[in-house]
């Protein structure tokens, strides 16, 4: 037996085999060995998955989140401006900052996008709810920008 025969080498050209049939690449195209059904529930009750999405959705959470204007001699903080209240401290009554963006990264992570609804009083004040994926409807809208060339 040489090193040729270890790497395959000898098996006939004529005879190709198909090395993604069976359950070698399951766990890629959805299907599970056991059949149960898999969804982002029952990943977030995994503890490996569960401790990834907390690390990395706590790491955004954690960066600083600052208003810049720009200025002629570049850019100026703006702790002034109404929404650095609302990003910087509490977007809602129930969250602080850091709660709220943690929640939106884990969104992310699990789900591949995330959910915010802008909400506006009557005296104008601002605060930012979270919404649910299950609660959200996503339509696609056909847009025709058209701009006439000189």
């Amino acid at each position: 037996m040489g090193l040729l025969d270890l790497i395959g080498r000898k098996r006939a050209r004529d005879k190709p085999q198909n090395s993604y049939e069976g359950q070698d690449f399951s766990y890629l195209f959805g299907r599970t060995t056991s059949g149960e059904n898999v969804d982002e529930f029952k990943t977030m009750q995994t503890t490996a998955v569960y401790a990834c999405v907390r690390v990395l959705a706590e790491a955004v959470a954690s960066l600083p989140i600052h208003i810049y204007e720009r200025t002629e001699n570049g850019k100026e903080k703006k702790l002034d401006h109404p929404l650095y209240f609302l990003l910087h401290d509490e977007p809602n009554p129930e969250m602080s900052s850091f709660i709220f963006r943690e929640t939106i990264m884990s969104h992310l992570l699990i789900w591949g996008n995330a959910y915010v609804q802008i909400i506006r009083d009557k005296s104008g004040m601002v605060s930012l709810l979270l919404k649910q994926k299950a609660s959200v409807l996503i339509r696609k809208l056909l847009l025709i920008i058209w701009q006439r060339m000189p």
